[in-house]
């Protein structure tokens, strides 16, 4: 797997995800790290794991476990929530932060925002809700 797989580069071209990963910033964490609390305040960041795992979890409970070149976070690119779960490195993590701005200009120019959107909403409603339409 890959960078082309990420579901939010969706439709995009290769030149449109190479210019979003040109945009990203590499940030690196430590084991045991928490990247993203429960409940926290959005910082208008996602990341993609380029190297290492993650665990996921919601009121103490572990709901997912995270591997490279999947992301998390993703809620932040397109509302203004407080965070939906906790994520935590499992061993030392190299991720891509993807900034709320730079996605939106990108998927706008796409033509493809509302799509997008979308599909973040509905993997969040499956992910995390329990919820299936």
């Amino acid at each position: 797997m890959n960078k082309e797989n990420v579901y939010i580069f969706d439709g995009l071209s290769k030149e449109e995800i190479s210019y979003f990963i040109l945009m990203s910033e590499t940030q690196f964490f430590k084991k045991w790290d928490a990247i993203i609390k429960e409940w926290e305040v959005s910082n208008n960041k996602a990341y993609i794991i380029e190297k290492g795992s993650v665990e996921v979890s919601k009121e103490w409970e572990r709901i997912a476990q995270l591997e490279a070149w999947d992301i998390f976070g993703e809620i932040a690119l397109i509302m203004n929530e407080p965070r939906t779960a906790t994520v935590k490195a499992l061993e030392d993590l190299e991720v891509l932060t993807l900034l709320k701005d730079d996605f939106i200009m990108l998927y706008q120019k796409s033509g493809q925002y509302q799509e997008i959107k979308d599909k973040i909403l509905e993997r969040i409603k499956n992910n995390f809700y329990g919820i299936k339409e």
